[in-house]
């Protein structure tokens, strides 16, 4: 499984403070090495971006780190928008990790599978070794049905909730 993560958002979910009060250079690190050691656990193929105003200097730059690769998006582009054109690229291959609602809907429009950033991290620390994470466990709960009435076996989930909890069983 290939996952896209929007950097800043899932920090931001991570400690649960506004952007704007965090020491981003120092979180963006710590992320990014709590991301190296999830993929030595789940051996899925990473790629987190950063929007580039943030990098040092102001200049974006790319490189790996055990496997995880790190963009910053360039000048004139948000991160936003370089997560929407890789879902577009590669379809259904790709799993975004964002809770931006307009990522997230472009995301899908093009077959990719989207995940919120606090049900990623709830993830991430679990498979880390569950210390992290407290004593809550996650539980696969399914989405509200609409009351309409619809064809076949009500109790089946539409296509696009089947795509998502195999997914997220494979993480």
């Amino acid at each position: 499984m290939w996952l896209a993560i929007d950097g800043y958002n899932v920090i931001a979910a991570l400690t649960g403070e506004a952007l704007a009060r965090l020491d981003i250079e120092y979180e963006r690190e710590e992320f990014n090495q709590l991301l190296v050691r999830y993929r030595g656990l789940s051996k899925n193929r990473i790629t987190v971006v950063y929007d580039g105003g943030r990098a040092l200097g102001g200049e974006p730059r790319n490189y790996s780190e055990s496997g995880v690769k790190i963009t910053f998006s360039a000048s004139g582009q948000t991160a936003d928008q370089l997560l929407v054109r890789m879902a577009h690229q590669y379809g259904s291959g790709l799993t975004v990790v964002s809770s931006d609602r307009e990522v997230a809907r472009e995301s899908e429009k093009s077959g990719a599978v989207v995940l919120e950033s606090g049900e990623f991290v709830q993830r991430m620390l679990l498979a880390l070794g569950g210390d992290e994470a407290g004593d809550d466990e996650i539980q696969d709960v399914r989405p509200q049905r609409h009351l309409t009435r619809k064809k076949g076996n009500p109790n089946r989930l539409s296509k696009k909730e089947r795509r998502r909890s195999q997914r997220l069983q494979s993480m």
